[in-house]
């Protein structure tokens, strides 16, 4: 009996240490894309394109230890919580390295990089997605059942800054040509697809929340209204 429990401690310790190398893959990822973008920087951006693969095989390795511990270990309670969340997150994982690639294949597509009016209000964007991403790991990290839900809480901020930057680009791309702009429409259909692109990052990031909201409380508050945070009322 204390061997197999010995076990389960062994595979979940492994199950979230792969969890967290994933979780930085995607950082660095992400960083490194938007980084891209900003710069204007295609070989930067390429690197990005190119390392997808290698999230997507944490995450399949990810689904393999999980799904091998649900049927090794039958883990309960909080243990269970714990490889069920995990079996949550990785997608969010995955999804989240995608639109960083995708951020990085606009760039690579563009003959120039976004002109400053634009860059500055997708700018808003980009910083609110890196920053949720690293309060949702560090709310992971940490089980930070407080801190999962500021992020689940931010739905009309994203919504807001996301109207913005499309009503910039829409201006910048999509107005009277002025002779010194080419391609309009096709940079104009970038710079709305990278804002997408973010608005999801962000939307991943609050899904991200509510899995460690889940593993720590027990507590699904996926598709609904998330409970008050204690001392801000």
């Amino acid at each position: 009996m204390r061997e197999k429990e010995t076990q389960l401690q062994q595979m979940l310790t492994q199950l979230r240490t792969k969890l967290l190398m994933m979780g930085a893959a995607v950082g660095i990822a992400l960083d490194e894309a938007c980084r891209a973008l900003e710069e204007g920087n295609a070989v930067r951006a390429a690197e990005v394109v190119d390392g997808d693969a290698a999230i997507n095989a944490m995450e399949n390795e990810i689904d393999e230890l999980a799904l091998s511990l649900l049927v090794r270990n039958q883990p309960v309670a909080h243990d269970l919580r714990f490889v069920v969340g995990a079996l949550r997150m990785v997608i969010d994982f995955e999804r989240i390295g995608d639109e960083a690639a995708s951020i990085a294949e606009r760039t690579v597509t563009m003959e120039e990089a976004l002109p400053g009016v634009v860059i500055e209000a997708v700018g808003t964007l980009m910083r609110s997605a890196m920053a949720m991403y690293i309060q949702a790991m560090d709310a992971f990290r940490k089980g930070d059942r407080d801190g999962s839900l500021k992020l689940c809480q931010v739905d009309d901020e994203i919504s807001l800054q996301e109207m913005t930057a499309l009503r910039r680009v829409m201006e910048y791309f999509c107005g009277e040509p002025d002779g010194r702009r080419t391609n309009v429409s096709y940079e104009g259909m970038n710079g709305i697809l990278i804002c997408r692109s973010l608005n999801r990052i962000c939307r991943r990031c609050a899904n991200i929340a509510e899995h460690t909201y889940f593993i720590v409380e027990g507590v699904n508050i996926k598709h609904q209204a998330p409970p008050d945070i204690p001392g801000t009322k």
